[in-house]
Formats: structure tokens, sequence, C-alpha cells
């Protein structure tokens, strides 16, 4: 590929390739059906069993059934057709979801049902989790995946604002309906699935831009099928060989826990000062804008700042917001806060995921990439009883405090890490090599 050909490239929108919308489609289809029916399963469990522990406990076997579905979710989709996955993905939910809206409708829903459908759609989401970002630098190039991470990033600051409004809405109409319109949606994502052309078999590493021209795939950096790429364990081991990205998904690990941290502590407070829930709710509506507008800056930083620029930066943002979270209990303020503090999220989370995908060899992007899921989930699944414990045990003021300093470590981190030093600017994106 020449540097002409790069630099076109370089400028052109996902949203021209083809693959990209009909891949758009079928994710967004996912993320809604995913939200509107999990908010409407945590109403269900509680009007069906009358009890907040089952409705917890239902919640926890949730977790942990899609905690042990990921690693093996993993290792799936490094053998299979992920275009084939996917669909399956879609045909599982939507008749697992149906199953559910016909035991609503006959109300033959119980406690055991409420539980047996937990560990079933448990094990499906973990299983299933990473299809999707997986396939997506095999879809776009390397120079445009900012670009889709950002879109991607945006859409789901949208469904965060809107979607569990929504589903409370419906569920308010009957029960079942959320369930149904979720399985609806599903059954778009394996219907949109088959209108990706590009070959997404794990061993193929051509690139998109190799697809568009020809029909024919010349792999680049081909594995063949030995054992030690076909095993499990495969994904620890790539870790171990590149500490530079143990920085770079540690840096993500460390982010997102300070975000979920954050956001339990501050909701938590507000609720033992007992406001008023429309007002709480500003809350997550304030993240929520933070999100979008962030989103507008991903291009521009990307354009003018190098991937681990952009980073240091958004995360010396981040930092910004986390520290002014202490300073305040008011409702008002702290929706404000919540702003700055996911103001820059979208540009952070864009780089480092797009250089995260491009680093891992494709035929290994799915066990590598549970690995991380794993952690994210036990990490996110902890968060919330660990803001509990700070907040009963430290006050408001110490844990949010507590909190903002280890994202000042992660601030330090980001300026320490030689792997997120060298990321490079966008244009280079589609240079870089998989990490084997």
């Amino acid at each position: 590929m020449t540097e002409k050909r790069q630099e076109k490239e370089s400028t052109i929108s996902p949203w021209r390739v083809r693959d990209y919308r009909s891949w758009f489609v079928a994710d967004t289809a996912s993320a809604l059906g995913t939200t509107i029916g999990g908010f409407a399963f945590t109403l269900v469990a509680y009007a069906v069993s009358h009890d907040v522990t089952t409705a917890g406990m239902v919640g926890t076997v949730f977790a942990l059934c899609e905690g042990l579905g990921t690693l093996p979710g993993g290792h799936l989709s490094d053998r299979i057709d992920r275009k084939k996955l996917m669909i399956v993905c879609g045909l599982i939910s939507a008749a697992t979801l149906c199953v559910m809206t016909l035991a609503l409708v006959a109300k033959m829903m119980s406690a055991p049902l409420l539980f047996l459908f937990a560990i079933v759609r448990g094990l499906t989401s973990g299983v299933f989790s990473n299809v999707s970002n997986i396939i997506l630098p095999q879809i776009v190039t390397g120079n445009q995946l900012v670009q889709a991470y950002s879109a991607n990033e945006s859409r789901d600051a949208c469904i965060q604002l809107f979607s569990k409004p929504l589903s409370g809405f419906l569920y308010g109409l009957g029960p079942e309906i959320p369930f149904l319109i979720s399985a609806v949606l599903y059954a778009l994502m394996s219907v949109a699935t088959p209108l990706i052309r590009s070959d997404l078999r794990p061993k193929n590493d051509a690139s998109p831009s190799d697809s568009d021209d020809s029909t024919k795939k010349t792999p680049r950096n081909h594995i063949g099928g030995s054992s030690s790429h076909s095993s499990l364990i495969e994904g620890f081991a790539w870790y171990t060989r590149w500490p530079q990205a143990v920085s770079v998904f540690s840096s993500v690990l460390l982010l997102n826990c300070v975000l979920t941290l954050m956001v339990s502590i501050v909701i938590l407070n507000q609720q033992m000062l007992n406001i008023p829930g429309w007002q709480i709710g500003l809350i997550s509506t304030g993240s929520g804008v933070g999100l979008l507008s962030g989103s507008f800056l991903t291009t521009p930083l990307a354009n003018r700042l190098t991937g681990g620029r952009t980073v240091q930066v958004s995360f010396i943002i981040i930092m910004v917001g986390c520290a002014l979270q202490p300073l305040t209990q008011n409702t008002y303020l702290l929706a404000g806060c919540m702003a700055i503090m996911n103001l820059m999220v979208v540009p952070a989370n864009s780089v480092l995921g797009a250089y995260a995908s491009l680093i891992i060899p494709n035929d290994l992007r799915g066990r590598v990439f549970s690995v991380f899921s794993l952690f994210n989930i036990t990490l996110a699944s902890l968060a919330s009883g660990i803001a509990g414990i700070m907040l009963s045990s430290l006050g408001y003021m110490i844990a949010a405090a507590t909190t903002a300093a280890i994202m000042t470590g992660t601030v330090l981190l980001a300026f320490m890490s030689n792997g997120i030093r060298e990321i490079p600017d966008k244009a280079a994106f589609s240079n870089l090599e998989p990490w084997r």
C-alpha cells in the first residue's frame, strides 16, 4: 500500500464503508436489546419475587454466569467464523426473550424461572460479549478505527441516556413488552449480520482495504493451527509476552473502576441524603451529556495529537472532574462535575480501544479480549460493594477523594508507561503490526 493511498484512507469516514454500516446496525440492535431487556429484568425480578434479596441474587447469578462464559467465549471466537457467532448470538437471545415473554403473558413466571433465565442470559452474554468488537478491525482500516470507536461510544452514551427510561415506560405498559421488543432487536441483529461481506474468520488477517479490492483474501502474518495458538490459556500468555500492552489495558481497567466507584459513591450518598429520585437521575444525565459532548472532540484531538498524548490529556481532564466531586453534595453541581469527569472518556476509550484491537493478532483477539473482560467484569462487580463500604466507613468526602487519588495514579501511569506514550497518531494506525 502506497503512502498516498494510506493518506487518502485516513481521511475517509468509516460511514462510507458498507460493511461498517451493516455492522453498526447489528451492534446497535444488540446494545439496545441488552439494555432494554436488562433493565426490565431487574424490574420483573422484584415484581415476581417481592423480595429485594432474591432480586439481588438474580442479578448476582447473571453476573457470575456472564463471567464464567467470557473465557470460553473468547476461545470460541478464535476458532469459529465470527459472523456465524453473531448470528447465533442474536437467535439464542431472541429465542430466550420470546420464552420469557410467553411466561409473563401466561402468568407462569416464578422465582426458579427467573434464576433459570438469569443463567441462560448470563452465559449467552458472557460467551458472545466480545464478538462484535473483535470483528471491527476486520471491517474498517486502522486509520478509520478511532472514528469507528468514537461513533460506537457516542451511540452507547445515547443508549445510556434514553434506553432505561424507555424500558421503564414500556414495562409500565406491560411487563412482557420490553422483552418482546428486545427479542425483535436481537432478531434484527441476526438479519443485519449476514449483510457484512468481509471475511470474518479468525485466521484471516487480510486488511479491510485488501478485502474491498478483491474477493480473494491474502492473509498477513498467518498462523497455522499450532497447539499453542488453539489453547485457552494463550490469551493470558500474550499479556506475559508484552508488558507494554499490560500497561495499556491496565489503564483502561483503572479508568473503568474509577468511573464505577465514583458514580456508585455519589448515587449512594444522594440516596442516604434522601434526595428525590428524579434529582438523582440528573446526575446520570450529566454523565450522558459529558459523554456526548466529548464525542465531538475525538476527531479534532486525534488529528492534532498523537494517540498517547490524546490519552494523557483525556486522563488529566477526567482527574479534574473526579477531584471536584468531594467538594460538593449538591445534586445539580454534582451533575456538572459528572459532565466534566465524562467529557474525555470517549476520546480516551476511542484511541485505547482502536490501538488495543490493532496490536492483538486477529487469531488471538477473542482470547486476549476475554481475559480483559473477565477482569473488567470482576472489578465492576466489586466496585459497587466497595463503594458502599468506603462510604459507610470513611464518609462521602474521604471516599470520593480516595477515588480521585486512584485516578491520579492512573494519570501517572499514562505518563510513565511506554505502552501509552508510544501510541502513534491516527494516520499511522494502518501501519501497526500485531504483537505476536
